[in-house]
């Protein structure tokens, strides 16, 4: 099979992917929210970092739980670095009519290699039934491996865990909202 082939190919399974799961999310679910989101992290040495991402809400009919994930970017200012976060997890949904309280809970790693579990509180308010104003507090616990050198030459790595918590605000747009 030629590279083009190939191509053509991989192209072709993802956009069926994409209209099978289009198709059978929009027949089943009651909820595809998907948003923009702003704010401040602080961490353990007390520095605060602007970040910005996206959100995504999935939840089925009748369910008290949703499936989220929101990828966001971390700017540190000070050093000039940028950094990637990916998480997954889910909401207890708490309320149903304009003011939603949700607890959650799930993981996440970011571009550093980092990895570990998120806590967190989540407030959404219904504009309308098409959009949604929210405001959330989360605690990430990031582990990772550092290294100690002494001075005879020998190195010890042990894997440490530091605290840094993100608080943002954003908007959502319910995708499957029925007219």
């Amino acid at each position: 099979m030629t590279k083009s082939n190939q191509t053509y190919s991989q192209s072709s399974k993802l956009v069926l992917l994409y209209l099978l799961v289009l198709i059978s999310t929009k027949s089943f679910s009651q909820e595809l929210n998907i948003g923009l989101q702003g704010g401040y992290c602080g961490g353990n040495q007390g520095v605060n970092y602007s970040t910005v991402g996206g959100t995504i809400e999935f939840r089925p009919k009748q369910a008290v739980f949703s499936v989220n994930t929101d990828p966001f970017l971390v700017f540190d200012s000070a050093s000039k670095t940028t950094l990637f976060t990916e998480s997954a997890f889910l909401k207890l949904i708490i309320g149903e009519n304009k003011l939603r309280i949700s607890p959650a809970f799930g993981g996440f790693v970011r571009s550093n290699k980092n990895a570990g579990w998120l806590i967190g509180l989540h407030a959404d308010y219904m504009v309308n039934q098409t959009f949604m104003v929210f405001a959330k507090g989360e605690i990430y616990a990031d582990y990772y491996k550092t290294t100690t050198y002494s001075h005879f030459g020998a190195s010890e790595t042990s894997k440490t865990m530091a605290l840094s918590v993100p608080v943002s605000i954003g908007i959502k747009y319910n995708l499957f909202h029925k007219k």
